[in-house]
């Protein structure tokens, strides 16, 4: 599938708060309840670190609010995914579970979710939000986010080959791999989703938000007003193995 045209989406600064959502997966419940807590106002910014979609009982309605109330989102591993497959015959569609083939047929929330971008760039507060992570060196623009953007949305374990920062896949096989947060040395701090976590995990320039909730986890946001802190939510149960 081709990338949205705007890979990079710079905001202006928030007049009120950084509001940033970690893997949601169509878990509603939680999603409300989250929302709830951190009562979003008019002069705040909600942006998801992608991954609402998929997995999780009530997408569509997860989609529906975040249209519905004017928040941005990063496209995640699991967004790309179903557009790739929107794209694809109707018998590779037929591979995927129900509800997301349900998904497909909402037209107006697969446009919606085609336009959202790989970063959201906030440099009055220094932060950029991706779902996966990015390379160590790498800037925050739409050079070097385009050719890379797959691994964008993907990233977890990183190694050194040739002297190069390489993609090392979804879990650490040797010992020199290394979460690509640990070593992030760029001038923002990034935050992101898609690597799942007990808690809320904070490195020098690096939060990263996915607490599993779809996996009878937590739903977490970071919540940023002149300093970081956290509000999250308990899983009402385990929708995915």
């Amino acid at each position: 599938m081709k990338f949205p045209g705007n890979v990079l989406q710079r905001i202006d600064p928030p007049r009120g708060r950084l509001i940033c959502i970690g893997d949601i997966h169509g878990c509603y419940d939680e999603l409300i309840e989250l929302l709830d807590r951190v009562a979003p106002k008019a002069a705040d910014v909600v942006v998801s670190t992608g991954d609402i979609v998929r997995k999780g009982p009530q997408v569509a309605r997860c989609l529906e609010l975040w249209r519905d109330r004017g928040y941005l989102a990063v496209i995640g591993n699991n967004e790309e995914k179903l557009l790739r497959f929107a794209e694809s015959s109707r018998a590779r569609r037929l591979l995927l579970p129900p509800q997301d083939r349900k998904l497909l047929r909402r037209a107006e929330l697969m446009e919606f979710v085609r336009g959202w971008p790989v970063a959201i760039d906030v440099p009055a507060r220094n932060v950029t939000i991706v779902h996966g992570g990015l390379y160590p060196g790498m800037r925050v623009d739409g050079h070097d986010l385009g050719r890379a953007a797959m691994d964008v949305t993907r990233m977890r374990w990183i190694r050194r080959l040739d002297g190069q920062w390489q993609r090392a896949g979804r879990s650490k096989q040797r010992d020199a791999d290394v979460l690509w947060a640990e070593v992030w040395d760029g001038p923002r701090t990034v935050v992101y989703g898609h690597t799942p976590l007990r808690e809320p995990r904070v490195d020098a320039r690096a939060i990263g938000l996915d607490t599993g909730c779809v996996y009878g986890g937590w739903l977490t946001a970071a919540i940023h007003d002149g300093t970081w802190r956290f509000e999250r939510v308990r899983a009402r149960e385990k929708y995915a193995d």
